[in-house]
Order: C-alpha cells, then structure tokens, then sequence
C-alpha cells in the first residue's frame, strides 16, 4: 500500500530535492496540487539502439522514385549508447513510468521497440 502525501509533506519533498540539485533542473509544485519538473534517466542498455538511417524526411521528387522510397523504409543504424548514458525528461506528477519510457524512445527516435 502506497503511502499519501499531505500538499504540506509534497511541498516539503520538492523543497528538499530542490536544494540537492546543482543545475536549473527545479522541481515546482503547481497551485492544482500537480507538480512538475525534470527527472534525470539513466540508461544501462545492453543492446544495439536502432534508428532510422535518414533523419531527413524525403522530398516529394524522392517519394515518386520507389527505390528511395523502400530504401528509406529499409535502411537503419544500429549503436551502443554509452554506459549510464543519462537524459533529462520533463514530467508532471500525472507522467507514469510506460510514458517515461515512450517518451525515452520518441528521444532517441528507437524504430525497434523492446517493450
């Protein structure tokens, strides 16, 4: 059973992580009773990233000719991310951790989501 905080125990909170933070990364408590803020996401992936190849998306003169057509559909690189690669994601108290993570891969523009 999850505890619930009191709007004074949730200003407390965000008070105190504001002080640990070095950077204008600010958590803020809305006058709703929502918060928001950025959250920092480390990433310890095991395996290749893929995204499309060609991030440009390709003129009307491309889209008639089918070999570049099925060649954009086609063609993507794959990478490692650095170990504890981190990213910043701005969310609101609402945000859950399925939205963290689509929001991660639309960052990273994954095509092979692992799910």
């Amino acid at each position: 059973e999850k505890p619930i905080l009191s709007q004074a125990d949730i200003e407390q909170k965000i008070k105190e992580y504001n002080s640990q933070i070095n950077s204008n990364l600010f958590m803020s408590l809305n006058k709703d009773g929502s918060y928001t803020g950025f959250i920092k996401v480390q990433l310890k992936l095991i395996r290749p990233v893929s995204v499309p190849a060609n991030k440009k998306a390709p003129s009307i003169q491309d889209t008639r000719k089918s070999s570049i057509r099925s060649q954009a559909v086609k063609r993507r690189t794959s990478f490692y991310l650095p170990k504890d690669t981190i990213k910043h994601l701005h969310i609101i108290s609402r945000t859950r951790a399925s939205e963290v993570i689509e929001a991660l891969l639309k960052k990273f523009m994954v095509v092979d989501n692992p799910r």
